[in-house]
């Protein structure tokens, strides 16, 4: 990832649906993208991040962050996954929904948010809608971006039915993690993740975890999701924490699936943002989410 060079680029339009409490922000020259989720007086908890943070790309192209909520192709072929978006994107509304499709990128999948109200949360759906000629494996990747200073919460859960004498949940470690990092810090049920400038560090765990979430400045923001039968990337990590010198990232995944040309697949997200109180809480929400 490549910081700090001008780029001449600036944002692009957004436009704004109120859904419920929530007041939903998307970009419409780059995405799909929710660029801020605000519920009622609450701050925004996506992170804001400039044009100049980017990955290089074939020449003369990059893939911008932006930050906000994005969705990305697995497992991370950065011919694939980091397709630039850089596009213009259609936004619909309906009285409870907001949509925003683009077009198909230069790795052949067209990819949409569609969101609606649900109850005292956000449902939404990702998905990917495959147009390139051959067969492909891929699983759609929600990706939510948060600035640093809060606290990430991953659950290690196994199955409610599984044997005690058998191991039924996995915790993930990416290379360039060192579990002596200090941002790092255990709990009975769950690991966090205190998030300030540093090294690069991710964790993933499996196969239930059923919601993940990120604390700062008095307000929880927790994405649940059911983890479906099959094969994950990333051995078996259905949910992921990264963070470096820049944002904090919660990642939620689908199973990979094998698509034809024309095939769809679709990742579903509840999102929710909550005021609360403490650390101690907010693990509690989290891992103890239905």
């Amino acid at each position: 990832m490549t910081e700090g060079q001008p780029s001449g680029t600036t944002a692009a339009p957004e436009v704004e649906h109120t859904l419920w409490e929530y007041e939903v922000v998307a970009a419409t020259g780059f995405g799909p993208r929710v660029v801020s989720l605000r519920r009622g007086d609450s701050p925004n908890p996506f992170a804001r991040l400039s044009p100049d943070v980017f990955i290089d790309q074939e020449p003369g192209e990059v893939y911008r962050f932006w930050g906000g909520h994005r969705l990305w192709v697995s497992p991370e072929v950065p011919a694939i996954t980091y397709a630039p978006d850089d596009h213009e994107c259609d936004v619909s509304f309906g009285t409870d929904s907001l949509t925003i499709s683009a077009p198909s990128d230069r790795a052949g999948f067209e990819k949409s948010l569609h969101i609606v109200a649900d109850g005292e949360t956000l449902r939404v759906e990702h998905r990917l809608h495959w147009t390139g000629q051959d067969p492909v494996s891929a699983s759609p990747w929600a990706i939510t971006q948060l600035p640093l200073g809060g606290v990430a919460i991953l659950p290690v859960a196994g199955a409610a039915d599984g044997s005690p004498l058998q191991a039924d949940r996995s915790l993930v470690i990416w290379p360039y993690t060192r579990l002596d990092d200090d941002r790092i810090s255990w709990k009975a049920d769950s690991v966090l993740i205190h998030t300030r400038p540093g090294e690069p560090i991710k964790l993933g765990s499996g196969p239930s975890p059923r919601a993940i979430g990120y604390l700062r400045d008095g307000y929880l923001f927790t994405k649940r999701f059911e983890s479906a039968e099959g094969e994950y990337p990333d051995r078996g990590a259905v949910a992921q924490i990264y963070a470096n010198d820049s944002f904090c990232e919660l990642e939620g995944l689908a199973p990979l699936a094998r698509l034809e040309p024309g095939d769809e697949i679709s990742h579903v997200e509840f999102w929710e943002v909550t005021l609360c109180p403490d650390l101690n809480s907010a693990v509690s929400a989290v891992t103890k989410s239905p």
